[in-house]
């Protein structure tokens, strides 16, 4: 219960990390905007493996709680690389003919 624990919350974390950083790189249209994103794909990487180490973790488990956060985490990997993928179009827009 306790690695459930741990791995929920680390999800939640790398969660609001990615998608924090992501908004940032859309707020700023300076130089660390690169930087910015390469954290933000750290981020998303860690979050996927926080999952898979959560889906490990409640294998066979019938605490619905346990999978409801699962279901949380994956949502919030989608809108982190939802975030991602408009600060990397907001650092190199599509140019329309």
């Amino acid at each position: 219960m306790h690695r459930m624990k741990a791995a929920v919350v680390a999800v939640s974390v790398c969660g609001l990390l990615a998608g924090g950083i992501a908004n940032s790189a859309l707020a700023d249209q300076g130089g660390h905007v690169k930087e910015v994103i390469k954290h933000a794909k750290e981020g998303i990487a860690h979050e996927k493996e926080a999952i898979k180490h959560l889906e490990e973790a409640i294998q066979g488990s019938d605490n619905a709680h346990a999978k409801e956060a699962l279901e949380h985490a994956k949502e919030s990997l989608t809108h982190a690389e939802e975030s991602l993928a408009h600060a990397e179009e907001a650092h190199h827009p599509v140019k329309k003919k």
